[in-house]
């Protein structure tokens, strides 16, 4: 037997290839996109708190889940527009069926949620399972579990293993082209039994992953702008409110030793500054802010510059209100150009998902029992604003300045047009009652 091929009905067999292919950092991936911050040593989540005095404050840990804006933008940039599929020509019947249980089961509505999940997580999964002739998909994540594919030595799929908890018991699912495997038990003791005829004749599931998150080039500096501004916030907590000085004797702890006063609370803090007596003289104790002259400047500069280089690395626009407020009206073509490093990343993506969704119909298909492949017409909308004044200009130069749209037409693309037709008729009566009105106006008097 071949190292790359397994007995389904073999626990150890089983297990060996989970135990050796399970990614752990997906995890990881997951965790932080979810905001835990303890995943590496200079994360917020390991500041320590402060001990001042004899009270403890609890360190500033403040999250700007950048994970987050960077992943969204990218799957909206893909999927917040749906993507057309069409059959070529007129089609078949069994074509047009393919298309409706694809239409029935939502796809192009989790197909944003599926993106989110592959860019976070690193993978995301598609299950599908069958009523006859009804053919119904779920969508998948981490949180339900851990998948894993199996190729053959040619690289081609051959099973996907799931693994999964649920109800204190633990679970294993192998699905090939055929069958599914079964495997349960408590606390890692797993027993088979049995497999299931899944009736596709392919792997009902689609799956896409991705080496990294799609954060990942970037994580240092988030870390990092994350630190400061959780350093800043602790610091005006404790030197933006008034400090009121006091002086006066120190006083014994219960350890016997010496300390001075430090009171704080969430609006203030005062200060009892003690003396001390030495070689016969008194020593009064005295508080004042030591500080770089150029540090709030400093800070400023770091932060703007953290929170460039994350957006400009990830390829992801920051069209925040400080951005764009002062830019006024801009042509849609110069929008585009601000938009282009994400439109490229977008784009660049396309194919990977353009797989995605052909499997997805081949897999219904399959479902339904068709043996023979068919070729659907497959195109992305970017998620991008029009700038339609533009383009009607533009077609309007093009044509020497002739119309470009007949009245009928404009009527029908009204957003206010209830019913374009009836629309059309009563603007034409409109028009003949003026012209006639006009001609005949004496007659009239």
């Amino acid at each position: 037997m071949s190292v790359l091929e397994i007995d389904y009905t073999k626990k150890s067999e089983v297990e060996n290839f989970i135990s050796s292919n399970y990614n752990k950092e997906k995890s990881q991936y997951y965790a932080e996109y979810n905001g835990d911050r303890k995943i590496r040593k200079l994360q917020i989540g390991h500041r320590p708190n402060i001990t001042q005095g004899r009270r403890v404050i609890e360190a500033e840990r403040i999250t700007l889940n950048f994970q987050k804006k960077i992943v969204q933008t990218a799957a909206s940039f893909l999927f917040g527009e749906h993507p057309d599929i069409s059959i070529s020509g007129e089609g078949s019947e069994k074509e047009k069926k393919v298309l409706e249980a694809y239409k029935a089961n939502r796809i192009n509505n989790k197909l944003y949620d599926f993106a989110e999940e592959v860019m976070s997580t690193t993978m995301g999964v598609f299950i599908f399972t069958k009523d006859r002739q009804d053919v119904r998909c779920r969508l998948y994540g981490h949180e339900n579990g851990t998948f894993i594919p199996k190729y053959d030595v040619f690289g081609d799929l051959e099973a996907v293993f799931w693994k999964f908890h649920m109800d204190e018991i633990d679970y294993i699912w192998i699905f090939t082209n055929a069958e599914i495997h079964y495997y349960e038990g408590k606390d890692g003791d797993m027993k088979y039994k049995g497999k299931d005829n899944h009736g596709f004749g392919v792997i009902p599931i689609v799956f896409m992953d991705q080496k990294k998150p799609e954060w990942f080039d970037v994580k240092e500096l988030i870390d990092r702008i994350e630190m400061l501004v959780s350093k800043l916030s602790g610091s005006n907590n404790y030197f933006a409110f008034p400090i009121l000085g006091l002086k006066g004797a120190s006083f014994e702890n219960k350890e016997g030793k010496e300390e001075t006063l430090i009171d704080i609370s969430e609006d203030g803090k005062s200060l009892m500054l003690g003396f001390a007596e030495k070689n016969g003289h008194v020593l009064e104790a005295d508080a004042k802010f030591i500080q770089r002259d150029t540090g709030v400047e400093s800070i400023d500069l770091e932060l703007k510059t953290l929170k460039e280089m994350i957006f400009n690395i990830s390829r992801t626009p920051d069209l925040s209100f400080n951005n764009v407020k002062g830019i006024g009206a801009i042509s849609g073509r110069a929008l585009k150009l601000m938009l282009q490093d994400a439109i490229n990343k977008a784009k660049a993506k396309q194919n990977q998902y353009q797989i995605v969704i052909e499997r997805i119909l081949n897999v219904i298909s399959a479902g339904q029992g068709n043996k023979e492949k068919f070729d659907f017409n497959i195109n992305f909308n970017l998620s991008l604003p029009d700038d339609l004044k533009e383009q009607i200009e533009t077609l309007i130069d093009a044509t020497g300045g002739n119309a470009i749209l007949s009245q009928e037409s404009g009527i029908k693309l009204s957003p206010f047009t209830q019913d374009a037709d009836n629309e059309f008729i009563k603007i034409q009566n409109e028009e003949k009652k003026r012209s006639g009105g006009f001609l005949n106006s004496g007659e009239d008097e």
